[in-house]
């Protein structure tokens, strides 16, 4: 997670943070783990695991909250992909690139969950529509420090979307 303040023309690094969605004792691979077992089992599985994400990602936004000098977020802007994928979980389950989206899917919609049970706004940024924000970027990062990674600058594209202009 990438944290901003102030407006999108000028913003301040406020903070970051890696944020572990699954605690250990839920199987990482939801989808993958779910391939080997019965349909109902791998439904229960998924369902531990969404609940599971979606309250890490509660804990983790109350910390970062908590973590901040004026203690306040408004909004929370999460990149996202478009994705089709089939409806039922033992379609899903006959492809493994399938499975790859569905875990990256299930992540995403469990910070928009986190960050909407909080009653924060939630931003669903699709990746194609970041912007080439090569300054703001370059500055946001100086003041993040290193290491300053592809998901750090996708997150600070998206949450630069969603700062206000004045």
């Amino acid at each position: 997670m990438i944290a901003l303040a102030g407006l999108r023309p000028r913003p301040d690094f406020a903070g970051r943070w890696d944020v572990p969605l699954i605690p250990a004792d839920v199987e990482r691979a939801a989808y993958h783990a779910a391939a080997d077992l019965t349909e109902p089992q791998a439904a229960e599985l998924i369902k531990r695991t969404e609940q599971a994400a979606e309250a890490a990602g509660v804990a983790a936004l109350r910390a970062a909250e908590a973590s901040l000098p004026d203690n306040e977020i408004t909004s929370v802007a999460v990149v996202v992909k478009a994705v089709s994928l089939p409806a039922s979980t033992a379609q899903l389950l006959r492809s493994h690139a399938w499975m790859h989206a569905a875990e990256g899917v299930l992540y995403r919609e469990a910070m928009l969950g986190a960050a909407r049970q909080l009653g924060w706004t939630a931003h669903a940024v699709d990746s194609a529509t970041l912007a080439d924000l090569h300054q703001e970027l370059a500055a946001v990062g100086r003041a993040a420090g290193r290491p300053w990674r592809r998901i750090d600058k996708d997150a600070a594209a998206a949450a630069l979307q969603v700062l206000p202009d004045s």
